[in-house]
Order: structure tokens, then sequence, then C-alpha cells
């Protein structure tokens, strides 16, 4: 009964996963046809680099690249250390360290399991040690080249059409709050602001997007910075509103309710302070919703 319930048998296969099953195979198919020793690290390198994004991808290239050169160099300098037999565990241990420390100091500590690990495999490989070396560094070029140019030439995953989504669902759930604020139902924010995360990560990995090359379709992207800076000053608007202790309404905010909610909200034309401020930060809102809503309504994705 448990297991049953464990296993997603509606799983569809998507494109990311046939992209990296492709670049495996064509991974394998260049390292046999080069007859090179080197078909795992290969297939590794094309699994690894197949990102949602090409600034991932290309990321990731620059950073496997470094740090499988990084560990088989270190692993094959400190094989050639001469000891003793049972010593020869401390020499692992101390480019262990020294490869951790280096990662460390460049900013690159993610990669520091895999530097190890590939360190350990150049310093215990039983076969000729260069040769091994070449091989590795070969294999994980090749894979990494290979898993960029699929992800890129086959189906290129859309960060700016995905980020555009986010920023409808955004505007429909912040659409929703505004409704119950103006209802005086209870104010959930807990969907708009899952929204409000997806739409941000899209929008910073777009922003990265545009400084990758080939991808010259968001080499601009001021409309799409103009609608994170409205989501995102909806949200504080929202947020104010939803910790303020007032419920009267000016003639303004009322009217809006009704024509946009069909709401017959009772006004009030002797506002205080606080109620004041109350309407301030719901007519922004309206305001800018508005804004977002000519933004996004008229972009045509698929």
């Amino acid at each position: 009964m448990t297991i049953k319930n464990k296993i997603d048998y509606k799983y569809r296969i998507g494109m990311r996963t046939l992209k990296t099953a492709l670049a495996v195979v064509i991974g394998l198919y260049i390292s046999y046809l080069l007859d090179l020793d080197s078909a795992i690290f290969v297939s590794i390198a094309a699994v690894s680099t197949m990102k949602p994004s090409m600034s991932e991808s290309l990321e990731d290239f620059k950073k496997r690249l470094f740090t499988c050169v990084f560990g088989v160099m270190v692993g094959y300098f400190f094989s050639k250390i001469s000891v003793v037999e049972y010593l020869e565990p401390l020499i692992a241990g101390l480019g262990i360290l020294l490869t951790i420390y280096i990662l460390v100091v460049v900013k690159m500590k993610d990669m520091t399991q895999l530097s190890c690990i590939v360190f350990v495999a150049s310093f215990c490989s039983n076969s000729d040690k260069f040769y091994y070396a070449t091989n590795r560094i070969i294999g994980t070029v090749i894979g990494i080249i290979v898993g960029v140019l699929v992800n890129y030439f086959i189906s290129s995953p859309n960060v700016w059409e995905d980020f555009i989504l986010a920023a409808r669902s955004c505007y429909r759930s912040s659409n929703l709050v505004l409704k119950q604020i103006l209802s005086g139902e209870k104010v959930d924010l807990s969907e708009f602001n899952r929204e409000l995360a997806s739409a941000t990560k899209l929008y910073k990995l777009l922003e990265k997007e545009a400084d990758t090359p080939f991808q010259y379709r968001y080499k601009k992207i001021s409309r799409e910075k103009r609608i994170m800076s409205l989501i995102e000053s909806i949200s504080v608007r929202l947020e104010v509103v939803e910790n303020m202790d007032a419920d009267h309404f000016s003639f303004e905010v009322s009217q809006e309710a009704l024509k946009r909610y069909d709401l017959e909200e009772e006004y009030s034309s002797d506002l205080d302070v606080e109620d004041r401020v109350y309407n301030y930060h719901i007519e922004y809102i309206l305001k800018y919703m508005d804004q977002l809503k000519e933004e996004i309504e008229n972009i045509k994705v698929k």
C-alpha cells in the first residue's frame, strides 16, 4: 500500500530527459569513433551539463572543465611523489586538503566533491597516470560540449516564456488577494508568495541568460524588468495592507471594488489617518495591477 502510493504512474518523460539520453548516446558514439578509453567520463559530463537553462549549462561547463583538469592534474602530480607504500594514503590526504582549500579560496566550494573524486580516481589509477589524466580530460571536454550543444539546438530552454507565465500567475493570485481585502475576507498571501518566488527565480535566471553567448533573444529585457518591478511593488503593498488594522474604504476604492469584483462596499467620507494610509496603498495596488495587466496581456507565448 505504502509502496504503491509512492509510485508516480502519471509521470511523463519530458524533453530535458530525452535530451539527456540523446547527449549520452552522441557522446558515446564519438568516444567509440575516436577510439577513446573514456566513455564513462563522456557520459557523466553530458548528463551533468544538461541544465534547465543555457546560462546554467555554460556555468556548469566552466566549473566542470576547471575541476576536472584541476583534480586530474593534482592527482597526477601527487601520485608522482615517491614514498613507501604505507605512506601513500597520507599523500592522498594532503592532496585532498590542497584540493578543497584551493577551490574554497577561488569560490568554487560547490565543486569540491567532484574535484576530490577526480583527484582520488587519478591518484589511485592503476593504469599509466598520464594516459589516465589525458583520457579523463578529453572525455570530460567531449561530454560537456555535446551536452551544451544538444541543450541549445534541440528545444532550447525558454526561460523568457516561463517568466511571462509566472508573471501572469502572480497577477491572477494578487487579484484574488485584493478581492479578499476588499470583501473583508481573511487574507491569504501564501499562493501569491509562491508565485512571486517562482517569478523572482526565473527573472534572475533571465538576467543571466541575457549575458549568455548565443542567447540574442534575451539581450533586451527592459519590459521584463518593468514587469518584475511591478510584481515586487504589488507584493510590498499587499504585505503592508494585510498587516494594517483598518477596514474603511474611500469612495474611490469602493467604486473600484464594484467595477472590478461587483462588490458593493460601503465607503466613508470621514477617514482617520490609518484608514487614509490603508486606502492609499490599495489605490497604488490597483494602479500597479492595471499596469501589470497591460504589460503581460498582449504578450504571445506558446
